[in-house]
């Protein structure tokens, strides 16, 4: 397997050349650092590896306690976690659902639940008024987790070639 460190590398290598080939299709700045912006989030810290207790999974700090239940649950490299479209939108909805959770229950016992309201609606509004940009950053997300999980599986499949040619 790459390193964090490699991984890190190729995150930061390929998101960055997604900002001139996003610029180029789209010529639209929020679109272009959207799909950029979420590829270096998800590879970095929405990372493949929270399954595990893994230099993504440190990066947290004490909020990695919110990937804990994550990281029990998620077999390690299985598709849930390492799957090209799955892996990453499933962390994305794991991260939303507990974030949101605990939001709701920290503005409910302030007895605060309207702004819980107010937020669920600015939130929804703004999803309706930017799809270019949502869409972009699911896309990029995705690429994010891709340029994870495919350096493991080429890994993966170099060191079973080469176990397989050493036994011959």
């Amino acid at each position: 397997m790459p390193s964090a460190r490699t991984h890190d590398v190729i995150t930061i290598i390929s998101g960055a050349a997604l900002l001139p080939l996003a610029w180029t299709l789209t010529t639209d700045l929020s679109i272009t650092l959207s799909l950029s912006g979420a590829h270096l989030l998800s590879g970095l810290l929405f990372s493949c590896d929270l399954d595990i207790d893994s230099t993504e999974y440190r990066r947290w700090g004490p909020l990695r306690l919110l990937w804990w239940p994550y990281k029990e649950m998620i077999p390690h490299r299985s598709w849930l976690s390492h799957g090209l479209i799955i892996g990453p939108l499933l962390r994305l909805a794991y991260f939303a659902l507990i974030a949101g959770g605990l939001a709701w229950l920290v503005l409910t016992l302030l007895d605060r639940g309207e702004l819980w309201q107010r937020w669920g609606t600015a939130l929804g509004d703004w999803l309706r008024a930017h799809p270019e940009e949502v869409y972009a950053a699911l896309i990029g997300f995705v690429l994010g987790g891709a340029a994870h999980s495919i350096p493991d599986w080429l890994s993966t499949g170099a060191k079973r070639a080469w176990n397989g040619w050493t036994r011959l």
